[in-house]
């Protein structure tokens, strides 16, 4: 990401909402949403091409995750516009992603200033062939952390608190991805196949799990 562009993005975002912190930003504050999560449609975002094919794999590798619209933020202005019409949209959604961090801020503003509910929302760094994720969840979505965790390739262990930092190999985005994309935390799927390995995402990521 150019420098322009994340200025711009965090200007947005600090413009929008003026001390939200990623760690707790409204994990699930809203009110209860109708409807089951099993039967909305799901949203995937993603910034860069190194983001979008380790998402993709993970998410693609989950049998629950049909009907699947991609949006990237790269678009900047347009990108804006059809995130601020899905979230405030009456028919209720599913969006997850993995985005670089000035974009995770904006998202994560507008989400909550559209009431929507953040069941997750994690900060995640792949250095030399190793990450480090810093991880908030809902009491809802904690299985959703251990299945993120057991898929992971030498991941530590992670314990019942709700905000908590994880040690892991590079391999780490396919099985974020596959987590998030369940809209049943922590099931078992006895005929998935692991995610595909792919390239890391090299850089800083912020991820989330936001249900309209």
């Amino acid at each position: 990401m150019s420098i322009e562009r994340r200025s711009v993005l965090k200007g947005m975002a600090l413009g929008g909402l003026a001390g939200l912190t990623l760690g707790r930003a409204g994990l699930a504050s809203a009110g209860p949403v109708a409807g089951s999560p099993a039967g909305k449609p799901l949203l995937m975002l993603v910034s860069g091409a190194d983001a979008e094919a380790a998402f993709a794999a993970g998410v693609q590798a989950n049998p629950a995750a049909r009907g699947v619209s991609l949006l990237r933020t790269d678009s900047d202005m347009e990108f804006l516009s059809e995130l601020q019409q899905r979230l405030h949209g009456a028919r209720g959604e599913r969006i997850i992603g993995l985005v670089d961090d000035a974009s995770g801020a904006l998202i994560l503003s507008l989400a909550r200033s559209a009431g929507a509910r953040l069941h997750w929302s994690g900060q995640h760094v792949t250095e030399g062939g190793q990450s480090r994720h810093r991880v908030s969840v809902s009491s809802g979505a904690n299985a959703c952390l251990g299945q993120f965790a057991a898929l992971t390739e030498g991941c530590s262990q992670p314990s019942a608190l709700s905000e908590q930092i994880l040690a892991a190999g590079p391999q780490w985005a396919p099985a974020l991805a596959f987590a998030l994309a369940s809209p049943e935390p922590g099931r078992r799927y006895l005929r998935a196949a692991p995610p595909a390995r792919v390239a890391a995402p090299h850089g800083h990521y912020v991820s989330f799990s936001i249900e309209t």
